[in-house]
């Protein structure tokens, strides 16, 4: 198994005015609380984030771990440097606020820190079990709160699984596949006025399967005009209101591509009907249903990216046998879980894998997005009954059955799918697989993981 781990420099920059600090005040509560995934702000979908320096008013404020790697044995104590320079001199003194303590978990010790000359430290914490220890540093440069974080990791490819599979896990969703079929697919695909050009065809593609009745299922289908056979790319998106639009490029290079719309509903609507749907039908989708594992809203949603494997078997374009699959957050676990259940996906790409071990909150660690209980409202009085319905839909247990070739990413400072989650499922793949770091990686897609996983994928699907 390869593993690549990058560093990133990231930057908080330019500014004209005097240097003038004061202390941040810190709030209390969950340490680092999560950033909701937001909704993808357009019909282009999850766009490529560009990690570039980022410069605003000449501040430049960073956190970095003593380790290159970022990456620490049980029992060691990480030192945390920090640097802050405003227009492009060291700050002579001045006073921050930090937190530090393990991801996403109260914080075990906050405090004052004194810099001069530009330049301190901060003394981690031993950590005794595999895990992650973030630090967080804040402080106020005249009117502006600057923040800069840095998470240790500490024998990540130790961690192990607090999930639990239930004994019925591969009968219930063999079963539910099964019933699934029991529709005809009856594909429909209708060319989107304005999306084609000299070389690919755009289509809205629509299927059916059934889940407690007939359900219908959308994406958007490229093709390449060119006669000929084809290997195809599923997209699985992230979180979200809005469709993807497509992926013309990709098709370009002699791929059909589907980037599949989980919420059943057409592709071809203007932004005002799928806002309607973030604020009404759509909202909270993701807690939805979890009192029973038939009622839980990703059954549906599961089942259809499932289906949409048939769907590519049935275009005279495919060439009948490659298949990838492609996604991140929620699309990363939407990846890992419909290549454990499709055997006909050949490779397999996860960036940040959203809904990876649940229940680590109940462990006294960090658990997978959406945080069902970091948030007791959504468990409190039924937790017995929570738990049992999510595990059928826990990403760990669908990564003990891929079987076929995994490219996974991800970064250390990542605060919507914690990198804790993230290494349980990819340590519990037996797959060959490839993991690619960026330590100082956020909940972005980051150009570099866009061009290193569709090169492996495109290369392996072209064999």
């Amino acid at each position: 198994m390869k593993k690549i781990y990058i560093t990133l420099k990231l930057k908080i920059s330019k500014m004209n005015f005097k240097h003038l600090l004061f202390p941040v005040m810190l709030f209390t509560g969950l340490l680092f609380s999560s950033s909701p995934i937001l909704a993808q702000q357009a019909v282009a979908g999850i766009d490529v984030e560009d990690p570039k320096t980022v410069t605003t008013d000449g501040v430049e404020f960073s956190v970095l771990p003593d380790k290159k790697d970022w990456i620490y044995k049980t029992g060691e104590k990480p030192i945390f440097k920090i640097k802050l320079f405003v227009d492009g001199q060291p700050v002579e003194k001045a006073d921050m606020t930090y937190m530090i303590g393990p991801e996403k978990m109260e914080p075990t010790r906050k405090g004052k820190v004194s810099i001069a000359n530009g330049y301190g430290q901060l003394e981690g914490e031993v950590m005794n079990e595999p895990g992650f220890l973030r630090c967080d540093v804040r402080v106020r440069v005249k009117s502006k709160i600057y923040k800069s974080v840095a998470t240790a990791a500490f024998e990540p490819e130790a961690i192990k699984p607090s999930a639990v599979t239930p004994s019925d896990f591969h009968s219930f969703w063999s079963d539910a596949i099964k019933k699934s079929k029991n529709v005809p697919l009856n594909s429909k695909l209708t060319p989107i006025a304005g999306r084609s050009n000299d070389v690919v065809d755009v289509y809205q593609a629509e299927y059916e399967f059934f889940n407690d009745g007939v359900k219908k299922f959308y994406g958007v289908l490229c093709i390449p005009k060119k006669e000929g056979k084809y290997p195809a790319i599923i997209r699985f998106p992230g979180a979200g209101w809005a469709p993807l639009s497509g992926d013309p490029k990709t098709a370009e290079d002699g791929f059909i591509t589907l980037d599949l719309y989980i919420h059943g509903r057409p592709v071809i609507h203007d932004r005002s009907y799928y806002v309607d749907l973030q604020n009404n039908e759509l909202k909270g989708y993701q807690y939805k249903g979890t009192s029973d594992r038939d009622s839980f809203y990703y059954k549906n949603v599961i089942l259809g990216c499932v289906r949409s494997v048939d769907l590519i078997y049935s275009l005279s374009q495919f060439d009948g046998k490659h298949v990838g699959g492609w996604g991140s957050s929620q699309g990363g676990a939407l990846s890992i879980i419909t290549t454990s259940l499709e055997k006909r996906i050949n490779f397999m790409v996860a960036l940040c894998p959203a809904m990876c071990d649940f229940t680590g909150y109940l462990n006294n660690r960090a658990g997978g997005w959406p945080h069902f209980f970091a948030k007791p409202e959504l468990y409190q009085d039924n937790k017995e009954q929570v738990m049992k319905t999510l595990s059928y839909y826990d990403v760990v247990n669908f990564a003990k059955d891929i079987n076929v070739p995994a490219y996974l990413s991800w970064g250390f400072n990542d605060a919507t799918t914690p990198p804790t989650t993230c290494f349980v499922a990819y340590n519990i793949m037996t797959a060959p697989k490839q993991l690619y770091i960026i330590p100082e990686g956020e909940h972005k897609i980051y150009p570099e993981q866009r061009k290193r996983t569709y090169s492996w994928l495109k290369q392996n699907l072209q064999k």
